[in-house]
């Protein structure tokens, strides 16, 4: 009747705890199978982006090693390793908690329920298991390690996106110094030719002082773009772990092919690939085991111990018989059945919490990726058209400047037309500067928001599973 009686009361608590084990559903977010934003910069391929060093299409030798550099020597990247290193410890630690823990007592005991042994000598194995809980732990340290490892992949692709963007606008602003340069040349000799003129009676000197005080601008812009130079060449070193210093290429950016396309994938297939998603998912994961965690404080544990060897007896100094004529063996198996524990309730409301962040972690991670993946498809499309609006313009004065150059040549048109043709044909050249840097740093980002080449350099049959 007793029995019956503590049957009564485990039962519910057992069947209570084992309800919490439910299993994991991802959020119901519905996702578009179209862009909704103009996508015809992209070109459907069979190509996996993670997989894909699409920098390299660049032809730049600098821009390869720097990238390369920075795969292995970033200091985040070294960090994040270490983090993949810990959760694979964790995980480690868990598996073996499957063995038995194993003991060797040695020295001198005094202890009646042992028989006063004296000098011991015992080998104490020791098996204490919630089996519900084991289970649960290790496969939240398994999701935690696949959580660990995608944000490993998220630092890649940052510090390959920030290499990238940082080495265009390197490349841009050592351009942009020069042309600037040529623009302050052609308005001083346009100034010095408006003091002649003014000299001669033929002008005012208002038009002289107004094209000193551009000239004047334009230094100060040139200052700015020595400290542009300064903090994009310091960044590419710090983002390869080197201190401050120079950057040697022979590149020029003017010859910079940015007109190669995109590869598209569908959005279902960007949110597959991109490692801040499998990051939020596998938190997910990891924080729904973490309720049955919680849970399983009101399940059974079973405890296995057992101590046996050789002792001294009568309780002696002498070293224990090698014979093993007196000798200590005795063991437990224990069921330990919580009966009350209510504090483990609070453990289970603050994992159902902690899901609960998780769960619009993801959703919210989710929007966010797709959000940015939209904004990233549009700007790539906006300013790739306004750069081709730009270069025909600078075609457009191009060719008028050629037309006033060869009248100047034949006497018909003045110098002082020809140079303000020239000024304004440099001007547009900055223009296309800033619009190419514009439109080479949205192909940067795009291939950032579609998770390109991060796992660059991993082996065929990695890439062909991801793609299975």
């Amino acid at each position: 009747m007793r029995i019956n009686n503590i049957l009564v009361w485990i039962l519910p608590v057992i069947i209570g705890a084992c309800s919490y084990n439910s299993s994991y559903q991802k959020p119901p977010v519905p996702v578009s199978t179209n862009w909704s934003v103009p996508s015809s910069n992209l070109v459907a391929t069979e190509s996996n982006l993670p997989y894909l060093a699409w920098w390299q299409g660049f032809n730049d030798p600098t821009l390869n090693q720097l990238i390369e550099s920075g795969l292995v020597a970033n200091n985040g990247l070294n960090m994040s390793r270490g983090h993949v290193e810990a959760a694979e410890g964790e995980l480690k630690k868990v598996q073996f908690q499957w063995v038995p823990d194993l003991n060797f007592v040695l020295g001198y005991s005094n202890n009646p329920a042992t028989g006063f042994p004296g000098l011991v000598a015992l080998f104490a194995p020791n098996y204490t298991m919630n089996i519900f809980s084991q289970l649960k732990q290790q496969k939240r340290a398994e999701y935690e390690l696949a959580a660990a490892k995608a944000e490993d992949d998220a630092v890649k692709l940052d510090v390959i996106t920030q290499i990238s963007a940082s080495y265009f606008t390197y490349l841009a602003e050592v351009e942009r110094k020069q042309l600037l340069q040529v623009l302050a040349d052609d308005i001083t000799h346009l100034a010095d030719i408006s003091v002649k003129v003014y000299q001669q009676g033929l002008a005012a000197d208002q038009n002289s002082l107004e094209m000193r005080a551009q000239v004047n601008l334009i230094r100060g812009e040139q200052e700015v773009i020595e400290q542009n130079i300064v903090v994009t060449r310091n960044a590419l070193r710090y983002l390869i772990n080197q201190n401050p210093g120079e950057i040697t290429t022979q590149q020029k950016f003017i010859n910079l092919q940015n007109r190669h396309l995109v590869p598209g994938q569908l959005p279902m297939t960007v949110l597959a690939n991109r490692p801040d998603m499998q990051l939020a998912e596998n938190q997910l994961r990891a924080s729904n085991e973490g309720i049955g965690l919680a849970a399983s404080q009101l399940l059974p544990t079973v405890q296995l111990d057992f101590i046996g060897g050789p002792v001294a007896g009568n309780n002696a100094y002498n070293f224990p018989s090698p014979l093993m004529q007196n000798a200590v063996d005795f063991n437990d198996e224990l069921l330990k059945i919580p009966a009350l524990k209510l504090s483990a309730l609070g453990e289970i409301d603050k994992a159902k919490g902690l899901d609960k962040v998780s769960y619009y972690n993801y959703i919210d991670t989710l929007q966010k990726a797709l959000r940015n993946s939209t904004n990233a498809l549009s700007a790539n499309y906006r300013l790739t058209n306004k750069l081709q609006q730009t270069e025909s313009a600078q075609q457009q004065l191009a060719k008028s400047y050629n037309l006033n150059e060869r009248l100047f040549q034949r006497g018909i048109q003045s110098k002082m037309d020809t140079l303000k043709s020239k000024i304004a044909l440099d001007r547009i050249q900055i223009n296309v500067n800033q619009d190419k840097l514009q439109q080479l740093l949205t192909i940067v980002n795009l291939y950032h928001e579609l998770a390109g080449g991060y796992k660059n350099g991993e082996s065929a049959e990695v890439a062909e599973k991801a793609k299975g």
